[in-house]
């Protein structure tokens, strides 16, 4: 694992029309991404994969593809350098209070337990071209 934090709240989409929110919530990207981050590895360098989970609390309209931007403008420079370096992206959305997890990372506990709505990032090093799993493959 490269790096991994929690930003608790609602994420704003990419849609939204107030730019003051959407800097703020840059804004708080960053200052949580950025917690008790070592001081040395940072920013982290060359390809890079995210992942995003979106936890929220009952029904949701929000869409899980509109919040990446702003998450991802988030991380840097403090994470990453660029956001080029995202080769990799995985998003999804999941109710807090649906079912349970099985071995859900240590981070994110405190948050399930508050029952609140938060997003969980991680950023790992991209993987290699020739390793990407292919789905939905055709057989020869």
């Amino acid at each position: 694992m490269a790096w991994e934090f929690v930003v608790p709240g609602i994420p704003l989409s990419v849609n939204s029309k107030d730019s003051k929110k959407k800097q703020r919530w840059v804004e708080k990207v960053r200052t949580c991404a950025i917690e008790n981050l070592p001081e040395d590895g940072f920013p982290l360098l060359g390809d890079l994969a995210a992942s995003v989970t979106y936890f929220h609390v009952g029904p949701t309209d929000v869409d899980i593809d509109n919040i990446l931007k702003r998450i991802i403008d988030g991380m840097y420079p403090e994470i990453m350098m660029d956001d080029a370096q995202i080769q990799d992206v995985s998003a999804s959305r999941r109710d807090v209070l649906g079912s349970g997890l099985r071995n859900p990372p240590s981070i994110i506990l405190p948050y399930l337990f508050d029952g609140d709505p938060f997003v969980y990032v991680s950023v790992n090093l991209a993987m290699p071209q020739e390793e990407l799993p292919w789905i939905g493959k055709m057989p020869r």
